[in-house]
């Protein structure tokens, strides 16, 4: 079968390619910027329009090119361009899910009336979480009484460029889903718009502690840390690096460390006592935070031991 046009479409966006055998081709993969070609992509569309591609050190993977494009959460010109050229299977119109709106409801904490119950039931919640004025502006916290979100506190991330990528919406009133977030992807970087990465990062589990830590903070929205902050972590020129996870994301802390010094990262791990940096507050995790460990491939060998 004839891929010449694929190939080349896919070569406009990743670069030039190397043959592999059984029809496969190989990239250096954008998701995890290994220096060898490692994403490996298979130029045949079988009858279920299915073209495996895989990259053999993060594992990032999929079975269509459809799903290789959303990944790469391409333009819509460019996802056409190489979606047009598969051969077999079902046809796709491209569409990028990733748009995020903030709620059409949605109010800034700092422009409302001084007099409004709500809004300063919220204040008071959020002052008690050790967030301030300051932090409201800074994040442009917001929050909102009817609608999808009712009931809850808004708080957005903005993309580099000042985008909106991301909100989380947290409830302020006591209910049993406490969280209810937008179904856009996270692969993104949170609160990227107020990260220096000339500066040591400080990578934490949610948004909460990166508020209250109150410095180049980074959440993760768990353990995991995403394709899109991994390769802006590897590329960037952030020297330092700190690892601010719960006691229970040990094992996930550690891979995370690994990765970061085979890239010539320091990485330290700041010993978190059984709780997270919003309930250590600021001061208390200030001090953890000096006291943190400076993690080599000794030392997380030794580390990795002791838990099991």
């Amino acid at each position: 079968m004839d891929y010449t046009f694929l190939l080349g479409s896919i070569e406009n966006v990743l670069g030039k390619s190397h043959k592999r055998a059984r029809d496969n081709y190989a990239f250096h993969c954008p998701f995890c910027n290994h220096r060898k070609p490692k994403l490996e992509i298979s130029m045949i569309t079988n009858d279920e329009g299915k073209n495996f591609w895989e990259c053999w050190v993060c594992k990032t993977r999929g079975q269509s090119i459809y799903s290789l494009v959303k990944q790469l959460k391409l333009p819509k010109n460019e996802a056409q361009e190489i979606l047009k050229f598969v051969k077999k299977g079902k046809k796709y119109e491209y569409k990028n899910d990733d748009v995020v709106e903030l709620p059409k409801e949605f109010k800034k904490l700092t422009s409302a009336s001084s007099t409004s119950i709500i809004a300063n039931k919220i204040k008071k919640y959020l002052h008690e979480r050790g967030l301030t004025e300051n932090d409201f502006i800074k994040y442009n916290v917001g929050y909102t009484t009817t609608g999808e979100y009712g009931g809850r506190i808004i708080i957005p991330s903005y993309s580099s460029s000042n985008r909106l990528n991301y909100f989380i919406g947290r409830t302020y009133e006591n209910s049993y889903f406490k969280y209810k977030n937008p179904k856009s992807s996270k692969d993104i970087v949170f609160f990227e718009n107020l990260i220096n990465w000339n500066q040591p990062i400080i990578l934490c589990e949610g948004a909460f502690d990166a508020m209250s830590i109150k410095r180049n903070a980074i959440p993760l929205f768990g353990k995991k840390i995403s394709n899109t902050l991994m390769k802006k972590i590897i590329e960037s020129n952030v020297k330092k690096i700190y690892l601010a996870l719960d006691d229970d994301a040990l094992v996930d802390a550690f891979k995370h460390a690994e990765t970061f010094l085979s890239y010539g990262k320091k990485v330290y791990l700041i010993e978190m006592e059984g709780k997270d940096p919003n309930e250590l507050g600021f001061e208390n995790f200030t001090k953890l935070l000096h006291k943190a460990t400076k993690l080599t491939t000794s030392t997380l060998m030794k580390k990795r031991l002791a838990l099991s």
